[in-house]
């Protein structure tokens, strides 16, 4: 039945698609591809017309409810609301409409081999202007056999990129290098009339990159950045940021901006009203005057990297507080990769150091260790003192918001603030 329901969510999308004809951007990698997918739908906002994907609809149902411009609960075993998801479909693939978005933003995630192959046959050969890809990292690792099948999977898009289109690539991420001399040049079904393939252009910080940030300056207000682009330099604040990581979602904006035509002063303009969001490196005012960095959304070898760099550079007084959980889905090299953040942190000088989950306990170093949410909050309350910076971290199989709602100031906020706080997660 499952399969079933699958096979006619695919073949509806394709319908709707083909009838609607608006233009596609996909975004997909190894981490922060919502962060990116907001980035890019606040960038080209002035196009008029623009939705995206809502929630975490990235996948054979999620990009279907996306394209159905369901704005609703998921269906889950609800009949009324799979009724309502196939009927919407079913007018969108038939009659032509006013109301239909002229520019869809696609977060599209791929758990396994094949997931971006079979997601990328929903969308008609022509209408995807634009793919960006965040990383290539190695998550997941249970289901793929090594980082070679990750970058197999996740260059999936490539292929089906408009003939006037963009791949837009992480330079710091990804191999940029070799995507560009592979797919700069491939011949596909909808390669152009002079043989070539679509523009790969990249970002990050690295020199080489197109599209560069640099000059990174950190305030109360936020961090201050510059931005080369091939159109001239500008300068950015990202409100409420700690890390020059959080500035890749910028980037990748611009990238897609001046490739759509968006003039970057007001794609920038636009970018600046975004609001950080729940569980990604979001600042919250915590217990006893303190700081928690709540990331929270999921977690990843690498993304835990980044936020133990950012916890150690953010400029306070007060001891450093990490509260690591499990990393899931990393195969039979998971023991390693704990063990591995656990000697990052004690090379930062992490002053406190938490771990929780059953994963979780091959993290070196850690003074504390639970698998009871209640029991790892209890004793966090007792730990924090004014002004230390708490960051806490971990996959979302392992709930780790539930621990950042017992230590914030204000947890009759958690509704508004945090992950996973509606009904179907209580």
């Amino acid at each position: 039945m499952k399969s079933l329901i699958q096979k006619l969510l695919k073949k509806l999308t394709y319908k709707v698609l083909a009838n609607q004809k608006p233009g596609i951007i996909t975004i997909t990698g190894s981490v922060g591809k919502t962060s990116t997918k907001e980035g890019i739908y606040f960038a080209i906002k002035g196009l008029g017309d623009v939705e995206r994907s809502q929630k975490n609809y990235n996948n054979e149902l999620g990009v279907p409810f996306t394209v159905a411009l369901w704005g609703g609960k998921a269906p889950g075993k609800n009949i009324i609301r799979w009724k309502l998801v196939f009927l919407r479909l079913i007018y969108f693939s038939i009659f032509k409409s006013k109301k239909y978005p002229k520019w869809l933003v696609l977060e599209i995630g791929s758990d396994g081999p094949g997931d971006l192959q079979n997601l990328m046959e929903m969308i008609p050969q022509g209408p995807l202007k634009a793919t960006v890809l965040t990383a290539v990292f190695g998550v997941h690792l249970e289901f793929f056999k090594n980082l070679e099948a990750i970058y197999q999977e996740k260059t999936t898009p490539f292929n089906y990129v408009a003939q006037d289109g963009l791949i837009l690539v992480n330079a710091d991420n990804c191999d940029a290098l070799r995507i560009k001399k592979e797919f700069g040049n491939k011949k596909t079904p909808i390669t152009n009339k002079n043989g070539e393939g679509a523009r790969v252009i990249s970002y990050g910080f690295e020199k080489q990159a197109d599209i560069m940030a640099f000059d990174f300056k950190a305030d109360e207000k936020g961090l201050n950045f510059g931005i080369k682009t091939p159109k001239g330099d500008y300068e950015f604040l990202l409100k409420e940021a700690i890390s020059a990581y959080q500035c890749y979602p910028i980037l990748a904006g611009v990238g897609v901006a001046l490739s759509l035509g968006v003039d970057v002063i007001q794609a920038l303009k636009s970018l600046s009203e975004k609001e950080p969001m729940p569980g990604r490196m979001h600042l919250i005012e915590g217990i006893n005057n303190s700081l928690i960095i709540d990331d929270t959304y999921n977690s990843s070898p690498e993304a835990v990297k980044y936020a133990l760099k950012a916890l150690k550079e953010l400029p306070r007084v007060g001891r450093k507080i990490a509260v690591l959980g499990d990393m899931l889905e990393l195969g039979e090299d998971s023991p390693k990769f704990h063990q591995e953040v656990g000697e990052l942190a004690k090379s930062l000088g992490i002053d406190n150091l938490i771990s929780f989950g059953k994963e979780a306990e091959f993290i070196t170093g850690a003074q504390k260790h639970f698998l009871i949410h209640k029991q790892a909050s209890d004793y966090l309350k007792n730990l924090i003192k004014p002004n230390d910076t708490v960051l806490i971290k971990g996959s979302q199989g392992v709930r780790m918001e539930k621990i950042v709602k017992e230590v914030m100031a204000q947890p009759e906020k958690a509704k508004d603030l945090l992950v996973r706080q509606t009904d179907e997660w209580q």
